[in-house]
């Protein structure tokens, strides 16, 4: 949705546009953000913000992220400069709420029944010994699940 497609929730109010228009301008300047990082950098990034004397604070979900984001700074900088966006400084910021949302483990996946045959393929090929065990294991639970 565009930033007046929004016409039946914001109408006429100028606080709403306002608002609407700055966040806007965020989501665009964060997207430049990404796109100037390398992609594994880009997926960290979730956040960006003005603070005092232009610098740009990235909000970002790991201190590893952050600890990259101050090395690729200088670089970054020149890029949004030339794209129109001017920092006088990079500043990562670590999210601490996404620190502390532990990433869940999905205990229940499942292979579907061609990736089983595949996998049941593969232990037929494989000479005796533990690779070929734990191929077997793989797909014998993988067949267990499938039966509950």
């Amino acid at each position: 949705m565009s930033l007046f497609g929004h016409s039946g929730f914001i109408g006429n109010d100028r606080e709403l546009l306002r608002l609407a228009a700055r966040i806007s301008e965020l989501n665009h300047l964060l997207d430049a953000v990404r796109s100037h990082v390398p992609p594994e950098l880009a997926s960290s990034c979730v956040s960006v913000a003005w603070g005092p004397s232009e610098t740009l604070l990235i909000g970002v979900r790991s201190s590893a992220a952050a600890a990259r984001l101050r090395v690729a700074a200088p670089q970054l900088r020149d890029a949004l400069g030339a794209a129109g966006w001017h920092a006088s400084a990079i500043r990562p910021r670590v999210q601490v709420a996404l620190q502390q949302e532990k990433s869940r483990i999905n205990k229940d996946l499942r292979l579907s029944d061609s990736a089983c045959s595949a996998f049941e393929q593969l232990a037929e090929s494989l000479e005796a010994g533990p690779l070929r065990d734990a191929v077997a294991t793989l797909v014998a639970h993988q067949h267990q699940r499938k039966a509950r």
